[in-house]
């Protein structure tokens, strides 16, 4: 068979706590069951997501599966992309959801079932998105890109990806992040940034948060951008104001509902670039990863690249 007809799954065995090590067998063998020809590797440390994406290009193939959460999609969205094009055409992803968060299917309702996933690669059902692109300083000070699929973070929700990230996440997704979520809450401190949206509309102020969004959830179901479309060209930016902490806490619930936008605190501003500065280096996070530090610089890749999920 043509490689270019081939699938090719990049499998992170530590996804869901360590449960797709397991679990990922199984689902193998019933993809071959249903007709499909698929290929696979293990990650084997973080960041090794794009160079096996890229090795898998390199030979041929241009079918690709994430297997794992939503850091797993973005190392092999990374994979896929150079200089703001992708590595080469006819390039199509699949997401087979098996993280602790995986929100970026929950825009689109998707079960993470594995025969629902099936019947995705079988039925030819694909939709084409944007991607996100962050240009922000790394860890050794120097200027670096990434590219991302559902969202970043500034501000509270980088801290709290960064705790849940450094413990187990054996209680799933959603208790995993509420827990963080809590216990970040009462260290933290809201940070004074300065932002320009789509080179005209100027912010400065103290803010809690900022999330730039392309899809609706974050945090392992947190409804925080309820009309935010994958295709449209534009993100969500979702800025939370200088609220105070027993503010922040009596109010959190609702963000789980999307009922949130309707507090003072909260503004959404539709745009297709953010420049951002804060008066400190802050923490940067995409799609589940801590990336580096601000200053950071946003745009959006209107719908290049084909999903199926």
């Amino acid at each position: 068979m043509n490689l270019q007809e081939k699938w090719f799954a990049v499998v992170n065995p530590n996804s869901a706590n360590g449960r797709t090590r397991n679990e990922w067998p199984v689902f193998y063998q019933k993809i071959l069951s249903a007709g499909l020809n698929v290929d696979y590797s293990y990650t084997s440390s973080h960041g090794n997501g794009i160079d096996l994406t890229r090795k898998a290009l390199s030979q041929g193939y241009k079918r690709i599966i994430a297997v794992g959460g939503d850091g797993t999609v973005n190392e092999v969205i990374n994979g896929l992309f150079v200089n703001d094009r992708k590595a080469t055409e006819g390039l199509e992803l699949a997401i087979l959801g098996n993280g602790t968060g995986s929100d970026f299917i929950r825009t689109y309702k998707s079960s993470n079932n594995i025969d629902h996933f099936i019947n995705s690669l079988k039925d030819n059902c694909f939709f084409k998105s944007d991607v996100g692109k962050v240009t922000f300083q790394n860890r050794q000070g120097k200027k670096e890109c990434r590219y991302f699929l559902n969202a970043a973070n500034i501000g509270i929700g980088a801290e709290i990806v960064n705790h849940v990230n450094k413990r187990s996440k054996a209680l799933g997704s959603k208790l995993t992040y509420f827990t963080g979520t809590i216990a970040t809450i009462f260290r933290y401190n809201n940070i004074s940034t300065s932002l320009i949206l789509d080179n005209i509309k100027f912010l400065e102020g103290i803010y809690c948060g900022l999330v730039i969004c392309n899809g609706q959830y974050i945090g392992g179901g947190m409804h925080i951008a309820p009309q935010a479309k994958t295709n449209d060209g534009f993100f969500d930016l979702v800025v939370i104001d200088d609220i105070s902490r027993l503010r922040l806490l009596s109010q959190f619930p609702l963000i789980y509902k999307g009922r949130h936008i309707n507090l003072p605190e909260i503004n959404i501003y539709r745009c297709q670039t953010i420049s951002l500065v804060t008066t400190e280096a802050t923490i940067l996070e995409a799609d589940g990863e801590i990336l580096g530090f601000s200053p950071s610089e946003f745009s959006i890749l209107p719908q290049c690249l084909s999903i199926r999920i």
